[in-house]
């Protein structure tokens, strides 16, 4: 019997070694792709900070974007009042000469 128990435990050795280096495997495996699809993520991260624009930018655009079309606005309004000023001073001498004529 004791080489019976000899084999046997040879035996379990050799499974547990496999085991062991089995899982040591698998968990190597594990490690590369959840890198592997870190490194991924990470990349579409850095692509997509680089392709879009950053708000702090964007929302200065439109703060210059605002502050012209104000402008514009205070320009035609001013260019309309000297149009109607002009306007009704033709208007007040066309009066005139009709009245005097």
């Amino acid at each position: 019997m004791g080489e019976d128990i000899k084999w046997l435990i040879g035996i379990s050795a050799s499974m547990a070694v496999s085991f062991i280096i089995a899982l040591i495997a698998s968990f190597r495996s594990l490690a590369a792709s959840i890198k592997a699809g870190d490194d991924a993520l990470h990349e579409r991260i850095n692509r997509t900070r680089d392709d879009y624009v950053r708000r702090v930018d964007l929302d200065g655009h439109v703060n210059q974007l605002r502050e012209g079309m104000k402008e514009l606005k205070e320009e035609t309004r001013d260019s309309a009042r000297e149009t109607n000023k002009r306007l009704d001073q033709v208007l007040a001498v066309l009066a005139q000469e009709k009245k005097s004529g």
